[in-house]
């Protein structure tokens, strides 16, 4: 499997945004070794919780109303990925975590907070796919989404999102 170390801390970190005027209260970060994480006060660059979630998590993305963080579970050994949702309002886990596709890295949310878009590597090489998580059921509609090889990063566009069909199989554009 291959990984651009350089890309993990950027795609690891995302931050609880208030109000646009505000900065940050808190910044969520994977740490895949423990299978947690890390919660940081953004005032005093403190950590204040430590959440367990699925195993090796990756990606993370937080809703554009704060209420809630999306994280990519990579999975074990047995290839199993999943997607965990904590909510900021208690820092813990809530609900089961989602299944996802093989090998899930990436996460991006939606503008409008209605579809989290998860970039799964795949178990074989060459065989990538995005799965589409409906924030309102915190489960995957339609079927994956077949991308490029290894897919790893991607982003959601303001515009896309609004004039989007909610539908799986026309995605807002994604970045590879």
């Amino acid at each position: 499997m291959r990984r651009s170390v350089a890309a993990m801390p950027a795609l690891a970190l995302a931050c609880l945004v208030a109000p646009a005027s505000t900065l940050a209260q808190h910044a969520y970060i994977t740490n895949e070794g423990s299978s947690t994480v890390s919660v940081i006060d953004t005032a005093t660059n403190t950590v204040i919780a430590t959440i367990p979630v699925g195993s090796h998590p990756q990606g993370v993305a937080v809703t554009p109303d704060g209420s809630r963080v999306y994280v990519a579970n990579e999975g074990g050994l047995e290839g199993v990925g999943t997607v965990s949702v904590i909510s900021t309002a208690t820092n813990t886990v809530t609900g089961i975590p989602i299944p996802v596709g093989s090998l899930p890295i990436g996460v991006a949310v939606t503008p409008d907070g209605s579809r989290v878009y998860v970039a799964n590597q795949g178990a074989v090489e060459g065989v990538g796919t995005v799965s589409v998580i409906s924030t309102a059921t915190n489960t995957v509609t339609g079927i994956p989404i077949p991308v490029g090889s290894y897919p790893f990063g991607l982003a959601v566009t303001r515009t896309a999102a609004k004039s989007m069909s909610p539908t799986p199989s026309t995605p807002p554009a994604l970045c590879r």
